[in-house]
């Protein structure tokens, strides 16, 4: 999922609109939006064979369908109001809609966490007042929503204009298009004897977490599996669905992660995504790669220069999944450090066919990290197998990061990066050609 890039200052201008690159925006979203629905109803699973996390999900699947049908329109009815010149916003009152959204879901906190407390206390008079601040505060983040959308879509597309992979110069395909909300999410399982994402399935996003348990326990009653299920940061549907309750940073580069699996689609390594677990892991971690150099630059165009561009190996999407994170804890425990040595640990077990003792030992450490203040809600090989698809995450044991990070310092320039995994078709392919780089290097 490397330092980002310091690129030329942008020339981009928020408000300025014209009849033809208005036509030309319309028109060229269309194509895309229709196959996107086409492939989605021609997507749609058997149910008549189904699974073991197909089986137990049935109740709680999440629809891709439903998604696009309700999200589509609402986009492009905006888009076509606001195309118009004079339902256009300065840069200064789209910057001051992002600063303000933001700072909103500090708020939002806040108000949930008085409100909670309020009903935790029976002679409390004041939950009726609290409950409408949370209401107050939901309704004006909805109301800037999609305004920072449009933002962040265009900056997101100028970064990567100005790597000069655009068509005809300016043309970014296929558009940059997100939807900031509450991703679904993913119930996955892996065998108790090895680390391997096996069957998985999208939950509707408002599953309760009780729910989300009692499938996991399900599973490894009835079907002797490892199972885990994690809130998404996000998932490249079309438009790109990017959780809204992640930081302005994290937002910014979740945002270009999910667009770069859209560009790569188009591409033999996008295509061949699902040929190999290998293939998973390079996919997932160069979109972070690009995702981090694409999402910095766009904040950047849109708020100014980035003061300290965050290390290597935090994207949102390596981040522990919103419902399994805690706060930071004690500032002297190494959560990477503590992490990557419970993963080999467990690696180890699992070769010698310890499986009881590697699973008594995942429970201990959880205890730890959950005593230095990092809740991890459950630890297993189904959470391994998860997240360990971010090669950069502590949580993996592949090779796959250090390999791809130094396949990025041996390019030029994230065009050139872009460029030579785009046409990488296998894990195989991909080796030799780091071979050859670092022959020439």
């Amino acid at each position: 999922m490397i330092d980002a890039q310091v690129l030329a200052p942008p020339t981009f201008r928020f408000g300025e609109y014209s009849i033809f690159s208005t036509v030309r925006r319309v028109l060229k979203r269309w194509p895309f939006a229709l196959i996107s629905i086409v492939l989605v109803f021609a997507a749609a699973s058997d149910t008549f064979n189904l699974d073991p996390v197909q089986r137990v999900a049935l109740p709680y699947r999440y629809s891709l369908t439903a998604w696009e049908i309700q999200t589509l329109p609402e986009k492009w009815l905006h888009k076509l109001t606001t195309f118009l010149p004079w339902n256009g916003q300065s840069d200064e009152e789209k910057q001051d809609d992002v600063l303000r959204y933001f700072a909103l879901r500090e708020e939002l906190g806040e108000a949930i966490d008085s409100l909670n407390h309020a009903m935790t206390d029976p002679g409390s008079n004041s939950v009726l007042s609290l409950q409408a601040e949370v209401d107050r505060v939901l309704e004006e983040r909805e109301s800037l929503r999609v305004s920072v959308e449009e933002t962040i879509e265009s900056a997101i597309s100028t970064a990567f204009q100005e790597t000069g992979l655009g068509w005809w110069g300016d043309i970014v395909f296929p558009p940059v298009d997100i939807r900031l909300a509450g991703p679904p999410t993913i119930l996955l399982t892996s065998p108790r004897d090895r680390i391997e994402r096996q069957h998985e399935v999208l939950l509707e996003t408002d599953i309760s977490l009780l729910d989300r348990e009692r499938l996991e326990d399900l599973l490894m009653a009835e079907d002797n599996v490892s199972a885990a299920s994690f809130q998404i940061g996000g998932l490249a549907t079309y438009p790109a669905s990017v959780i809204d309750v992640a930081s302005l940073d994290d937002t910014f580069r979740t945002a270009a992660h999910e667009w770069t699996h859209h560009y790569m689609v188009f591409h033999p390594f996008g295509q061949k995504m699902f040929t190999s677990a290998e293939m998973v892991t390079l996919n997932e971690t160069v979109a972070d790669i690009v995702g981090r150099e694409l999402g910095d630059r766009a904040r950047e165009i849109v708020l100014g220069q980035i003061d300290e561009p965050a290390a290597p190996g935090v994207s949102s999407s390596l981040l522990p999944p919103a419902d399994d994170a805690g706060d930071e804890g004690d500032k002297e425990f190494d959560f990477s450090a503590e992490m990557r040595e419970t993963r080999l640990s467990v690696d180890e077990l699992l070769a010698r066919g310890k499986i009881d003792e590697a699973e008594r030992y995942m429970e201990e450490r959880r205890l730890i990290f959950v005593d230095n203040g990092i809740y991890i809600r459950k630890l297993n090989q189904a959470y391994f197998a998860f997240n360990g698809s971010y090669a950069e995450s502590p949580t993996s044991s592949s090779p796959i990061g250090g390999q791809l990070n130094r396949f990025r310092k041996l390019m030029p320039d994230l065009a050139a990066f872009i460029v030579e995994m785009s046409d990488i078709s296998s894990y195989r392919q991909f080796l030799n050609r780091l071979a050859e780089l670092e022959e020439k290097a």
